[in-house]
């Protein structure tokens, strides 16, 4: 019997599209997901390495084009903040959507 419900359980993963080759709810596969998810760490940890305010800046990842958002101090953190996105290996482009706070 316990066998069976292992079994039930890995068959509706797998129905789900959870198995290997699966996509993700955008529709990337897994693979294309992960791989955006390292590129949206590395872009974390690049901000926070320069000294720019990483808590302020919202980093998205898709395909390899990275969205930051937030609001930040100045023009010119923002703008330190792109030129720092733009040197992460596997960024494609950065879209700029950060707001100079008032």
């Amino acid at each position: 019997m316990m066998v069976v419900m292992a079994l039930h359980g890995c068959a509706a993963g797998v129905a789900a599209g959870y198995g290997q080759g699966g996509r993700d709810a955008d529709g990337r596969s897994y693979q294309e997901a992960e791989a955006d998810n390292r590129i949206t760490a590395a872009v974390n940890s690049a901000l926070v390495r320069e000294q720019l305010p990483a808590l302020a800046i919202d980093v998205q990842t898709y395909d390899g084009v990275v969205t930051l958002s937030g609001r930040v101090p100045g023009r010119n953190v923002a703008q330190r903040a792109v030129t720092v996105t733009r040197n992460v290996p596997g960024v494609r482009a950065v879209r700029n959507q950060l707001r100079i706070a008032q």
